[in-house]
């Protein structure tokens, strides 16, 4: 069965009658206003333009008939007719200071030459020629318009000088300015919002009211008038064109007189008028839209009550109370279905929780199964588990075996000092009290809680917690820990989710563990020869790949062999723990500490030139001279030397980055031990190595 594309109720239905009835008139009536007014706007902007460009045109005609009247005069004068260029030179001068109109003003004689002119350079155009003036004078036409280089237009006035005993005697030239015609549309426009321009008939535009003007679109008029609305950049314009051809007068140049007005600012009164209805038929809709909600929730507001529950709910918002708002069967069908919103609620969250459980552990398993790098895996371990609890504070301690004490392996929220300086012994505290017992520990509120504070004693917080044994294959591993600062804000289920994300932490902390023993040194916990040259290939081939650097730094403990003679060997093994553990300290996590064999370590540093790694070996060379490493109550001082090579800048192979850095070592050996060297070629390293086996030959020889 198809379900209905829109649902339209007794609600919907009352606020569209309603509104249908309000509005629809109101809407006809104002859009038929609007139309109206633009309308009656559009033909006084159009008669308004045929009206100025009339007054314009008859303006522009009056001053190029002044300007051909008065060359038909000076014609006439004798001192013209007699081309007598010194006093006519004289005379235009004088005419171009009492008529700006008058640019430049020249006399052709019969013979085609200039004879007399206000500027020397002038000359004539080499298709210029007495049949064309002639042309133009009997026609009653004007040349075509002309532009300075400045830009600015004119047209040149001519007039035949005739003599009847000597025929035609020359030419009257005058170049007459244009610009004129913009202060005429100027002073017409002035107070117009109007903007006018002067065009000729192959659109040249000779003039306009304003310098932003623009006349894109225009086509040619044949000699007519023309109303029409132009898009020009996509702002719609009422224009006007006016051919000066139509009026009757004699050399009625072909030019349009242009007026336009952009529609927007035409129509100013009709927006005005247009928005004046919209706000009334915003203010009519919201007064019919509340008497229809009130004429609609009279008759339906128990019924849209329980449909807007029953919507809710089955979007998953088990939390809407549906509550009765009247005393009717439908009030009662009302209480019904919130008594069953409850118990779906309660179905839900436990199935919901069910499903986080196993959806986590397998996320938890499946993220920390793969990893074996101790570090690292307790970085992530601790991580996922204060995310997936959402724990304020949070800490892994692990069981050191040989000196039974729980130490913080990584913390969450816990200040860098109580990670050093945490022991705990086991037995001791909550931690060493789970671990002693394996008994997994949850505190609601460990102010109140009298089991609790007989096991913490004293620096007890406000909050809650829960504490955990890791434990794998019966093999107590360490303890892990969550708190909040607001009592009872962990609950029950809480505590069975931290126990199960605890049992696969400890098994992944095991194999971890047994796969850290596989590649590390037993006695001192770093890395082992052969996983040192493992990395170091991969180091190596990842420099390669990158375009990076690594280096390498070699050091060994001085007189290790004369400290074991005058101690013993096991102090010298405490010695040896003593450094690898000081070493680790030095460096950054990146680094990877290794023992190379008897008292000799290398730190591999990758994304480190030779300069770079200085630093850390200095770092190891400072903590081990200051460590207060004491026999029997007595200081012993306890120093290495230290050497550092780098790939590939420096060593082109592995063998070479060895030997180098083995180079460097035996040069600090050489200069006083207690020191860091940096490889250099000066060091000669065949000779050191002829050097180093000689001094093994001879210790083995004694």
């Amino acid at each position: 069965m198809k379900k209905p594309l829109m649902k339209f109720g007794i609600r919907n239905k009352l606020i569209f009658t309603v509104l249908l009835i309000a509005l629809l008139p109101l809407a006809f009536l104002g859009w038929q206003a609007v139309s109206d007014q633009k309308k009656i706007i559009r033909e006084e902007v159009y008669r308004s333009h045929t009206e100025l460009s009339n007054m314009l045109a008859y303006g522009i005609y009056q001053n190029l008939e002044f300007t051909r009247c008065l060359l038909s005069a000076i014609a006439e004068l004798e001192v013209i007719k007699l081309l007598n260029a010194e006093v006519a030179e004289d005379f235009f001068k004088s005419l171009i200071k009492q008529f700006p109109l008058f640019k430049l003003i020249y006399l052709v004689n019969s013979q085609k030459k200039v004879i007399a002119t206000t500027d020397p350079g002038v000359q004539l155009s080499p298709n210029w020629s007495f049949s064309n003036v002639a042309k133009r004078s009997y026609a009653g036409s004007l040349s075509d318009v002309l532009t300075t280089p400045e830009g600015n237009p004119y047209i040149n006035h001519e007039v035949l000088i005739k003599s009847n005993e000597r025929g035609l005697i020359g030419v009257l030239v005058a170049e007459v300015d244009l610009n004129y015609i913009r202060d005429l549309l100027r002073d017409a426009l002035k107070h117009s919002k109007f903007e006018g321009m002067v065009v000729t008939n192959e659109g040249f535009v000779i003039a306009r009211s304003a310098s932003d003007s623009t006349l894109l679109g225009y086509t040619e008029t044949q000699n007519k008038d023309t109303t029409e609305v132009r898009d020009i950049a996509g702002v719609n314009y009422l224009r006007s064109r006016v051919s000066m051809k139509k009026f009757n007068f004699y050399q009625a140049p072909d030019w349009d007189i242009v007026l336009q007005i952009p529609e927007s600012v035409a129509f100013q009164a009709a927006e005005e008028l247009k928005s004046r209805i919209i706000r009334l038929f915003g203010i009519t809709a919201l007064i019919a839209i509340v008497l229809a909600v009130l004429l609609a929730n009279s008759f339906i507001s128990p019924l849209v009550n329980l449909i807007d529950g029953a919507g809710r709910i089955s979007k998953g918002d088990f939390d809407y109370s549906v509550q009765p708002s009247s005393t009717d069967e439908i009030g009662e069908l009302t209480k019904t279905f919130d008594e069953m919103r409850v118990n779906l609620k309660n179905t839900r969250q436990d199935l919901d929780y069910r499903i986080l459980q196993l959806s986590t552990l397998f996320e938890v398993g499946k993220a920390i199964s793969s990893v074996l790098d101790f570090n690292q895996l307790q970085n992530m371990i601790l991580e996922i588990v204060v995310k997936v609890m959402r724990a304020e504070k949070g800490s892994l301690m692990l069981l050191d075996d040989t000196e039974k004490l729980l130490t913080i392996g990584v913390a969450f929220g816990l200040s860098d000092e109580v990670m050093k300086d945490t022991r705990v012994n086991i037995g001791e505290d909550v931690a060493g009290w789970v671990l002693e017992t394996g008994q997994p520990l949850f505190v609601d509120d460990v102010e109140n809680d009298y089991t609790f504070m007989a096991i913490k004693k004293s620096n007890v917080s406000r909050g809650t917690m829960m504490s955990v044994p890791l434990k794998a294959k019966d093999k107590l591993l360490g303890v892990l820990n969550l708190s909040r600062s607001i009592p009872k804000s962990f609950s029950q289920k809480d505590f069975e989710l931290f126990k199960n994300l605890a049992n696969q932490a400890a098994i992944a902390i095991e194999n971890a563990r047994l796969y850290r023993y596989a590649v590390t040194d037993e006695m001192t916990r770093v890395y082992n020869h052969r996983y040192f040259q493992q990395r170091l290939d991969e180091e190596i081939q990842r420099s390669d790949r990158y375009d990076s650097q690594v280096s390498l730094i070699m050091l060994d403990v001085d007189h290790f062999k004369r400290f074991n003679d005058t101690y013993g060997h096991p102090e010298g093994d405490r010695v040896l723990k003593t450094v690898s553990k000081l070493i680790e300290k030095s460096v950054r996590e990146v680094d990877i500490v290794a023992r190379y064999g008897g008292e000799e370590f290398t730190v591999i540093c990758p994304e480190k030139d030779g300069e770079g790694a200085m630093t850390p070996a200095n770092r190891i060379r400072t903590a081990i001279e200051t460590y207060d490493f004491r026999i029997n109550g007595e200081r012993v001082p306890i120093t290495v030397s230290l050497g550092v090579s780098y790939y590939p800048a420096q060593a082109r192979s592995k063998p070479e980055l060895i030997v180098f850095a083995d180079t460097a070592l035996y040069y600090s050996k050489e200069s006083g031990r207690n020191r860091a060297s940096l490889f250099n070629p000066s060091m000669k390293t065949e000779d050191v190595q002829k050097q180093k086996q000689k001094k093994k030959a001879e210790t083995q020889q004694a």
